[in-house]
């Protein structure tokens, strides 16, 4: 539906029948619309308007979108008559807005079934105004909220006071939010009518009205038609405070969303007292209900702004610290830090480029320290998804028993010690990239809900039973051989081949060489600037050492290296001191048909000796199945127990 996850929440909660619809077709609905169709989802996403529509009124309502949608008015509302799955015709009022921030022409549209509520209204005739006005400004402030930009909201919520306080005839209307501080609370909006004060704006202290304020947090609802008659004897600060203040009668709701109490909204009389009966609060509760969704949705957003921001400034950071390069050495730079001109690495490059603006799963395979969220990184700021931070997890490093809840979120309550909610890595990627780092290491039990959001972006939050919807691009890293861990009944087999999908291969260091000099100069760079160092020369004999070491700890332990030798350096030439991992000890060199021989064992056993199809040896060494099968048998090369190959 083009929305976020918070305003997603705020329209599938919302109490009036709310639906969308894009190119003619209603393409998402709340539990609201469906109960009044008398339909699931299910068997309405997909339909066409028109055959909802009662068919005499089509033509007005089709000319009414097209308006909208034309840009030739900012919202609509009309009556006509509706279908439901029941095959009961319903007479409604509709009140449509274009969604904002949706350029394939979205409409929101809002629903009052005129029928239901001019039944309530004449068995309701001691009410002091008309339900069906009534319902028809609630579903109104319902749209109006939930199609608003946060950067909106502020002047939404003025707007509806107003609204309000015209419609219900008293004379104030005030907002107040709960903060952090028990001792205060904040007043963020007040409309009066005129000849009556507002409320100031800005902290009002607890002390001052404590029963009253007390009773939100509570979530108790207040109607005290008569003061002080109808407040409770403890209520007397408050009883003084309104007898100073000239308001003989206060009504007030509190802001209940997501398990919490958010605030207050109030509904003071001060020219004549409240006339309504009891009843009314049942009423206001639901605009109360409104009034929340929108208080935490621009929280969770602003929230979510944040974290956005101190990411993308952590990104630029990284990315200044790496700009600087010496100009002696000619480095081939492919996608911001990722350093290498050997023929391994451009080849994986260039599939990088090559899967980047598609938006299928990519699972890069290699050793540990080989890269691998670099290159994550770049396939991300390749895509068309790159204006969002990408959201990276470390399976490994989190505990079994909170991974479920890091990566799905959870509801207040859903275990003992999680007093709040938490929103989940993949609701934060919605509209991006999640990297699975060790994904190898990812709960067994845990791992169908991963495939279920893998296959259809849908998941429950630990502790609550409604779905969730996202779309979110998935790039997953292992240095472990997932396919034969899915023959063992240690991974999942259907896991794997999702996200098997765009398979990459990092090679390790040893088969790279060549960019050895390449990535110490460019670490001597970055560590130099940092500790204020500068290194005009690498002994040649330091530089091929580096080059015949294995690296089994790959760039990683290269940049330890490094960053040990600048430490103990004094002056411009760096000091590599080598002896603790071996360089200075003689080693025997392999041969050409050693190094060979060992390369395709290696390959081999990390695709569990499968020579043919995708993920195969073959593939990976980037030779015919027929060509490797031949060197095999020149080097002798046998799969160990002389099974025949997994082809």
């Amino acid at each position: 539906m083009g929305l976020s996850s918070g305003l997603r929440s705020q329209f599938l909660q919302a109490s009036s029948p709310l639906f969308v619809i894009r190119n003619g077709r209603v393409c998402s609905v709340n539990e609201a619309f469906c109960q009044w169709v008398s339909g699931d989802a299910q068997a309405i996403l997909g339909r066409q308007t028109e055959s909802f529509v009662g068919h005499a009124d089509w033509e007005e309502v089709r000319q009414q979108l097209d308006q909208l949608l034309r840009g030739d008015q900012s919202s609509c509302q009309f009556d006509c008559s509706f279908d439901g799955l029941d095959d009961r015709s319903r007479k409604a009022f509709v009140t449509a807005v274009k969604l904002y921030g949706d350029h394939d022409g979205a409409v929101l549209c809002g629903v009052v079934d005129l029928d239901v509520q001019r039944s309530l209204d004449r068995e309701s005739d001691q009410m002091p105004w008309q339900l069906l006005s009534f319902e028809r400004l609630l579903s109104t402030l319902s749209a109006s909220f939930i199609n608003s930009p946060i950067d909106q909201i502020e002047d939404q919520i003025n707007e509806s006071l107003k609204s309000l306080v015209q419609f219900l005839g008293n004379d104030r209307c005030t907002f107040f939010e709960f903060g952090d501080d028990d001792a205060r609370i904040n007043v963020t909006h007040s409309y009066a009518v005129q000849g009556c004060p507002r409320f100031p704006i800005g902290t009002f202290e607890v002390a001052q009205l404590p029963w009253f304020i007390n009773e939100f947090r509570e979530g108790n609802c207040i109607f005290a038609k008569s003061i002080p008659d109808d407040l409770p004897p403890e209520a007397e600060r408050e009883a003084r405070y309104c007898q100073e203040h000239g308001i003989q009668s206060n009504v007030a709701v509190p802001l209940r969303a997501g398990g919490q109490v958010l605030g207050g909204l109030t509904f003071a009389f001060i020219e004549k007292p409240c006339s309504w009966p009891r009843e009314t609060v049942l009423r206001l509760q639901l605009i109360g209900e409104v009034f929340a969704g929108s208080l935490l949705r621009r929280r969770t957003e602003m929230s979510l702004r944040d974290k956005i921001a101190e990411n993308e400034q952590l990104r630029r950071r990284l990315e200044q610290e790496n700009l600087y390069l010496r100009e002696q050495t000619v480095l081939r730079h492919h996608h911001g830090k990722i350093v290498g001109r050997s023929d391994a690495i451009l080849k994986v490059l260039a599939d990088v480029e090559r899967v980047a603006t598609f938006d299928a799963p990519v699972l890069l395979t290699g050793e540990t320290g080989t890269g691998k969220e670099l290159l994550a990184q770049a396939i991300h700021e390749l895509s068309s998804r790159s204006g969002s931070p990408m959201i990276v997890v470390n399976c490994a490093s989190l505990p079994a028993t909170l991974i479920e809840s890091e990566l799905f979120g959870r509801v207040a309550g859903a275990y003992t010690g999680a007093a709040s909610a938490q929103i989940g890595r993949f609701e934060l990627a919605d509209g991006s990239t999640l990297f699975l780092d060790e994904i190898g290491e990812f709960p067994l039990e845990l791992q169908a809900k991963l495939l279920r959001v893998l296959q259809d972006g849908k998941f429950e939050r630990l502790g609550s039973p409604d779905s969730v919807s996202v779309n979110v691009r998935i790039i997953a890293a292992t240095n472990r051989n997932l396919q034969q861990a899915s023959r063992d009944g240690k991974f999942r087999t259907d896991l794997f081949h999702r996200l098997n999908v765009f398979p990459i291969r990092v090679p390790p260091l040893r088969e790279r060489r060549d960019d050895i000099p390449s990535l110490a100069w460019s670490f001597v760079e970055t560590f130099g600037r940092r500790m204020g160092k500068t290194i005009k020369s690498i002994p040649r004999k330091s530089m091929q050492r580096l080059q015949r070491h294995d690296w089994p700890g790959n760039v990683r332990e290269l940049s330890n290296a490094i960053e040990r030798a600048m430490i103990l350096t004094d002056g411009d030439t760096l000091n590599l001191v080598m002896d603790d991992w071996g360089a200075e000890r003689p080693s025997r060199r392999l041969s050409l048909k050693e190094s060979e021989k060992q390369q395709i064992l290696n390959v081999l056993q990390e695709t569990g000796w499968r020579i043919r199809g995708n993920g195969g040896a073959a593939e990976l060494l980037d030779v015919k199945p027929t060509t490797l099968e031949a060197r095999m048998a020149r080097l002798g090369i046998r799969r160990p127990g002389n099974r025949s190959d997994d082809s």
